[in-house]
């Protein structure tokens, strides 16, 4: 790898080379169960010259990616904004446990295989773990590594009884850490499957909805995340606009240092070492960024860069975590629709903001009893969401990409 930097600084380019391995083990119990085992390893090189930025990627290091990245430069349009990231020196974060990654899965697999003792018709269960190694360094001395390990374990089911069929109820959980508990997962399917035992239509309006930090991750964080791209705000293309007043009690973070976090990281996808960037705090404050785009910009680079070695890097959050001033330890109220799943939000505008979406799993409360939903569709806007939450439970949770309550939100269109 630094002989090719180095091939490449001699022939006048400045050169930068990731370098990705991942070693991942995955079982998964259906109709059948069997295992996987995937070793995959990869190079992207990019090289940079007088404006111009080449790329070549390969599963196996030889001289030919360098000659191919320099062939792909010729090609290439002049921008000023192209110019290789600089040098950097990230505080590491430790995102490594050392675990065994058979034994670790089938440990998870067999903690999930308890909801088979329950009275829900399990569809699925899987259980998968993972290292991942991931350098960088590049012409101007840049050179970070380090090892990422991570856990993800999922289920899902149904209720079947006398001819009827429910919906199906998928639950998922990452982490780093391999003694964590995952009794709250299982306890939550088997919770939403006993709902869904039948389902009414609703015949009320509702005075708010709640979203769980499921919904929240499926319908507000791929919105938000395309609204808070430099690039789309360079080009018009988000429904944000710079110190615009959104919800004076709101407070959006990307937190890249969460360590539990299977998104989080010491330096992004460039080498640089990772920013707690704040989003919104009452009003529009940052717009998240990469090397081209924050020089494309002149704003301060918000180290948001991802990629693959097979990519070149784009704009891309870490933990987005959201919190409201207003909290409480429930928010149980019978005028209030719960939505647990979504569906549909890629069919949204996201240049505006705008989604009509189907919440395929919702429930009431009435007198005290959970009551699962027919379909619903939701409608507003991304803006109107974030404008319009009134409060949160103290008890936040990772989902996904997402940190964050159930979320209390008022004048949802809900049909």
């Amino acid at each position: 790898m630094y002989n090719i930097i180095e091939k490449a600084k001699d022939l006048g380019y400045s050169a930068e080379l990731i370098y990705i391995n991942r070693e991942e083990y995955s079982i998964e119990e259906g109709d059948q169960t069997y295992s996987r085992y995937l070793n995959e390893e990869g190079y992207g090189l990019r090289v940079f010259k007088d404006g111009k930025v080449g790329f070549a990627y390969s599963t196996k290091l030889s001289d030919s990616i360098l000659e191919n990245a320099i062939e792909s430069l010729k090609v290439s349009q002049s921008d000023d904004a192209n110019k290789i990231p600089p040098y950097n020196k990230p505080n590491y974060i430790n995102l490594y446990y050392d675990f065994d990654l058979i034994e670790v899965a089938k440990e998870k697999i067999k903690e999930l295989e308890d909801i088979k003792k329950e009275k829900i018709n399990v569809i699925n269960l899987n259980s998968t773990t993972w290292i991942s190694k991931i350098g960088i360094i590049n012409t101007e001395g840049l050179d970070v590594y380090e090892k990422r390990s991570g856990i993800s374990v999922s289920a899902s089911g149904n209720y079947k009884e006398a001819g009827y069929v429910g919906p199906e109820i998928y639950e998922y959980m990452s982490f780093r850490n391999p003694k964590t508990d995952i009794q709250q997962l299982k306890e939550k399917l088997v919770d939403k499957v006993m709902i869904t035992k039948e389902k009414n239509k609703l015949d009320f309006k509702p005075k708010s909805v709640i979203l769980t930090p499921k919904a929240t991750y499926s319908l507000i964080f791929p919105l938000l995340r395309y609204a808070i791209s430099t690039e789309n705000y360079y080009r018009g293309r988000t429904p944000f606009k710079e110190g615009e007043s959104i919800n004076d009690k709101l407070k959006i973070i990307d937190d890249p240092t969460i360590k539990e976090s299977i998104y989080s990281r010491s330096f992004d996808a460039e080498g640089q070492q990772s920013k707690v960037n704040t989003i919104i705090d009452g009003e529009i404050k940052t717009f998240l960024s990469n090397t081209y785009w924050a020089n494309k910009t002149k704003r301060e680079n918000t180290a948001s860069a991802s990629r693959s070695y097979a990519t070149t890097p784009i704009i891309y959050p870490s933990n987005i975590s959201i919190s409201y001033k207003e909290e409480y330890d429930n928010l149980d109220d019978e005028n209030k629709i719960y939505i647990d799943e979504v569906q549909g939000v890629h069919t949204s505008n996201f240049d505006t903001g705008e989604f009509s979406v189907v919440g395929s799993f919702s429930w009431i409360i009435k007198g005290g009893k959970k009551i699962s939903l027919r379909e619903i569709v939701i409608t507003s806007t991304l803006k109107d969401l974030l404008k319009n939450i009134v409060a949160s439970t103290k008890k936040r949770e990772i989902q996904g990409n997402i940190i964050t309550g159930n979320l209390e939100i008022l004048n949802v269109s809900i049909v």
